[in-house]
């Protein structure tokens, strides 16, 4: 009984952790770059203050950030996309833009929260 408890123990204790072992799958990249790309086209046009700009410039840092993480490294870093996802709603709340621009920074970040949703269900992004 004590060999099987500490058999257990040893193959439960040598399983890497999900960041560990995520693998890349391009449909991740989908809802990011259509983030990053729509954040750089809207805030082009949008941006009429130091401070609207700073938002856009932060939102689109962390994004790469983690993007780089994610298809350079390997590592699907929670933490940085969540950074990014506030980055993004902070866009949303406090900066001008034309209800169409709204429209479609809310449906990224509604993407970018299904892709972390799903994270943890197979590292697929799903539908």
């Amino acid at each position: 009984m004590l060999a099987a408890t500490a058999l257990l123990g040893a193959s439960i204790a040598t399983q890497p952790l999900c960041a560990q072992n995520y693998r890349y799958n391009p449909e991740h990249r989908r809802p990011v770059e259509a983030t990053l790309n729509d954040l750089e086209a809207i805030g082009h046009e949008n941006s009429y203050t130091h401070e609207m700009r700073d938002r856009y410039e932060h939102a689109i840092r962390h994004l790469r950030e983690f993007a780089e993480r994610l298809h350079e490294g390997g590592h699907f870093d929670k933490d940085k996309l969540d950074e990014a996802i506030g980055d993004v709603q902070h866009v949303i709340d406090h900066n001008r833009m034309n209800h169409r621009a709204r429209e479609i920074l809310v449906r990224d970040v509604r993407e970018l929260r299904r892709l972390r949703q799903h994270f943890d269900d197979r590292y697929r992004y799903r539908n």
